[in-house]
């Protein structure tokens, strides 16, 4: 039994942690918190990759919607900001608003982009895909870099959308 004190009965075992089973703790909260961290942070090459597959596939989709609707469509792609965005023809270029698939699209802060359209519309300002009514596509390259690949969109001999990723050479 405990101790009498004034009165009361006090245990002799004091309730509470130590200072090192504190210490192991923090040292454990710690470490999970470090592996969550390195985990949630993404490859930019991974991330890279990912964009330019997720723009080879709207270029697949707003082809097939050229064929099934007659319709002519461009993308617009602007390096400057970053962004592409899909266009119905008209009097005017008119952005596509009815459908969210085709929303104006923004790459991450932090990748490099280049779009070359190899033919048609060029100049300073943002460059333009074209896709013809029965889906035809103008020849184009758009080039996603990561940190260790180039992932490039463009059209094979074929016509078809394809990314290939290639290798760095920044020496």
């Amino acid at each position: 039994m405990g101790r009498s004190y004034r009165g009361k009965v006090v245990n002799s075992h004091q309730a509470g942690f130590t200072l090192l089973e504190i210490m192991v703790v923090v040292v454990l909260i710690a470490l999970t918190v470090t592996l969550v961290s390195v985990n949630l942070e993404r490859d930019r090459d991974q991330i890279a990759r990912n964009e330019a597959f997720r723009f080879a596939k709207l270029i697949e989709h707003i082809r097939e919607e050229s064929i099934l609707t007659g319709k002519v469509y461009a993308v617009e792609v602007d390096e400057h900001n970053k962004t592409y965005r899909f266009m119905e023809a008209g009097e005017e270029w008119t952005p596509v608003s009815n459908d969210d698939l085709l929303r104006k699209r923004l790459f991450p802060e932090y990748l490099s982009i280049k779009f070359d359209a190899l033919q048609g519309v060029s100049g300073d300002g943002p460059g333009l895909l074209i896709v013809q009514g029965l889906g035809d596509v103008t020849p184009f390259q758009l080039v996603v870099s990561g940190d260790d690949y180039l992932h490039v969109v463009k059209l094979d001999d074929a016509f078809n959308v394809i990314v290939e990723q290639v290798a760095r050479d920044d020496s």
